[in-house]
């Protein structure tokens, strides 16, 4: 039996239709038109018979499904999928079931010029949301990858037209031109590689070094109490390669996995003048001042030129003293008196230290900007408050 399949017409009536002699059963709706899309196979029934089968597409991407077993005969009409091409020229649609982009161009016999190109590819395979398009191309000389070639782009955005011809653009890589510049604009474009990697390594935490004044040691000299040990810790870094070249790297993690242990310090305070303990006082303002030490010894006054440096590398000043530093560390807020309360130097700042103080001669030395003003502090007992 033989059916013209490229003739064939079926009409939803609800009803069985006959057509030479198989029973066709009608879909939902009306099929307009089918086209016979394999040639006749056959194969064997259950009952040891042979059926011959034949596939069809509907125009409108219905399914209807005939047979008539007397004649041991399949007709199968399959879904088509409207294909829409468009270019300069205009819309074309075909159907098709399936294929690739190259025969639905040849379906709507359309043959693509030198300067003309189609997205997707023509080695594409058809899906039912498939649309394609036409576009001029342009030559490009494109540098990417350690190669340099003239190269034909769809006149779109440079990003989508280098991933339309196979570059393959990640949205971190850099190109020489914005990603939405048109391909119409440019004459060149570089693209550089962009690549994240993560690292991680051990490294060492440096412990921190903890002084404890001491009478038990002599003044001016120091004792390890306890020995200093390095922590160590798994850092883990995003490295940034461009074109496999590492440019720039971030710490994204930082896990300890051994704690670092203080090293311990004893400055010796054996031989200094009397010490107190924490407490407050009033200053010549009226304001009760909170201190955590008080250093009760010898004061004396220096002077220097404008501009001269200090041992912590500030310029001397009026409220900067030199002290030991074994003692009074570099830094601390101090008030100083003297003893009797009849001269008060004020607020200082220890930056500076000398002789007479590494020798416990003298337990802070007051600067002042003129010689006079150092002769008129001479040498005084003095309280030296360590504040809060």
């Amino acid at each position: 039996m033989t059916i013209m399949a490229n003739k064939l017409r079926i009409v939803k009536t609800a009803i069985a239709l006959t057509v030479a002699a198989a029973v066709i059963i009608a879909s939902a709706i009306t099929v307009v038109a089918a086209v016979q899309t394999t040639a006749a196979d056959k194969t064997t029934s259950s009952r040891g018979e042979s059926t011959t089968t034949v596939e069809y597409e509907l125009s409108d991407g219905n399914l209807v499904v005939c047979k008539n077993d007397n004649f041991n005969l399949d007709v199968k009409i399959i879904d088509a999928n409207e294909i829409t091409i468009t270019s300069d020229s205009g819309t074309q649609v075909v159907y098709m079931a399936k294929g690739t982009v190259s025969d639905a161009l040849d379906r709507a016999d359309i043959k693509l010029s030198d300067n003309e190109m189609c997205i997707p590819s023509a080695d594409y395979e058809i899906k039912s949301d498939t649309q394609i398009k036409i576009y001029k191309t342009k030559d490009v000389t494109v540098t990417a990858d350690g190669k340099t070639k003239t190269v034909k782009l769809p006149r779109i955005n440079v990003y989508d037209a280098l991933n339309a011809v196979g570059y393959k653009v990640d949205k971190n890589d850099i190109l020489s031109v914005s990603n939405d510049n048109s391909v119409n604009d440019i004459s060149e474009v570089t693209l550089k590689r962009v690549e994240y990697k993560t690292k991680s390594s051990s490294e060492k935490i440096a412990f921190d070094t903890v002084r404890k004044n001491s009478d038990e040691v002599a003044l001016g000299t120091t004792k390890v109490k306890t020995e200093g040990k390095s922590g160590e810790k798994i850092v883990t870094r995003e490295i940034k390669y461009v074109d496999g070249k590492a440019v720039s790297e971030k710490v994204v993690s930082e896990k300890t996995v051994k704690e670092p242990v203080d090293e311990v310090v004893l400055v010796g305070t054996k031989g200094a003048a009397s010490s107190g303990g924490a407490g407050t006082f009033t200053d010549s303002n009226g304001a009760t001042v909170a201190y955590s030490q008080v250093l009760t010894g010898s004061g004396t006054a220096y002077t220097a030129p404008a501009g001269a440096s200090t041992a912590t590398g500030v310029p001397a000043y009026h409220g900067g003293v030199a002290v030991n530093p074994n003692i009074i560390p570099y830094g601390s807020k101090l008030y100083i008196v003297s003893t009797d309360g009849s001269f008060v130097y004020g607020y200082a700042t220890a930056v500076d230290t000398g002789g007479a103080l590494m020798d416990g001669s003298a337990i802070v030395d007051c600067f002042y900007n003129t010689y006079n003003e150092c002769v008129n502090f001479g040498r005084r007992d003095v309280k030296v408050y360590v504040l809060v």
